[in-house]
């Protein structure tokens, strides 16, 4: 579906396909280690490291799994 409101497009409709795969990823990691957290306590150490590395990432600009990610050639375009 189409929208007009560009703040209504989602980020993989723009082309962050990168952007929007660390998103997932770091969500991902933060509700697993949770989950993980109600059997040891420990797993919030986990959270806390997602949650360091987005606030570092916003704060340079610089994200080692948007590297990792770019690599494994995510967010390339193919070519027919």
């Amino acid at each position: 579906m189409a929208t007009s409101n560009p703040l209504l497009i989602q980020a993989r409709d723009r082309g962050w396909k990168v952007e929007a795969a660390v998103r997932g990823i770091a969500g991902t990691l933060v509700l697993a280690s949770v989950l993980l957290a109600l059997r040891d306590i420990r797993w919030l150490w986990l959270t806390a490291f997602v949650g360091a590395n987005l606030l570092q990432s916003s704060l340079t600009g610089w994200c080692l799994m948007s590297n990792f990610l770019a690599m494994l050639g995510v967010g390339r375009e193919k070519h027919a």
